[in-house]
């Protein structure tokens, strides 16, 4: 109960601490506009500079991509003396595609749904079971799972509550509120989202300036 009601309180008093506007950036919204292309690593994307942009990227027949999700992964960039270079899209981190950032997750490339300082992406994700008594060897099942994106250090974080745990820890008031709470209560579902929407509003997300 005083757990509850320290995070009560906190919604209808509390004042938004907005982290300092870094130098040449501007506060994310869903007005900004993400560069079209592979991002080989997670600090491409932060700095919205694809690391080979869509319009380098061509097909097996030297045709413009026209759309990256149906190009089966096989994709081809010019080296520096012009030729063509086969890419792994699937060693890469993630790409934009029309403005939209897709991140390598689970079995695929999966939309982030949810924009923040800490983000949220659902994905499909296969397992295989082995087991030397079945006939086959192994089993394989899919599940959908969830995972957090901290935008300050690229971790994918777990959807729970050591999770919400470990994205807050640099917040101490977030910190505070949270470990005041149950065990029972820190594992619901609600708790871990409202956390992580105090997260985002406390702490403003930004992307360099176009």
């Amino acid at each position: 109960m005083r757990g509850m009601m320290l995070v009560s309180g906190a919604l209808l008093c509390s004042v938004a601490v907005f982290a300092q506007q870094p130098e040449d950036s501007v506060r994310y919204s869903g007005a900004y506009v993400f560069h079209d292309g592979i991002y080989r690593d997670f600090q491409a994307f932060r700095s919205n500079s694809p690391s080979i942009p869509f319009a380098a990227l061509t097909t097996a027949q030297g045709q413009r991509v026209t759309d990256l999700r149906s190009t089966n992964g096989k994709l081809f960039f010019p080296d520096s003396t012009g030729q063509p270079v086969r890419l792994d899209l699937d060693r890469s981190w993630g790409f934009c595609d029309k403005g939209v950032v897709y991140v390598r997750a689970g079995n695929s490339f999966s939309r982030i749904g949810l924009m923040g300082s800490l983000a949220h992406l659902v994905f499909d994700a296969t397992y295989r079971n082995f087991d030397p008594y079945m006939m086959g060897g192994s089993t394989t099942y899919t599940v959908e799972e969830q995972r957090f994106l901290d935008m300050a250090t690229g971790d994918f974080l777990p959807v729970s509550a050591s999770g919400i745990h470990n994205a807050i820890a640099k917040d101490a008031i977030l910190k505070e509120e949270f470990e005041a709470l149950s065990k029972k209560e820190r594992k619901k579902p609600e708790t871990i989202f409202l956390f992580m929407r105090r997260y985002n509003d406390r702490h403003p997300l930004y992307f360099p300036a176009e």
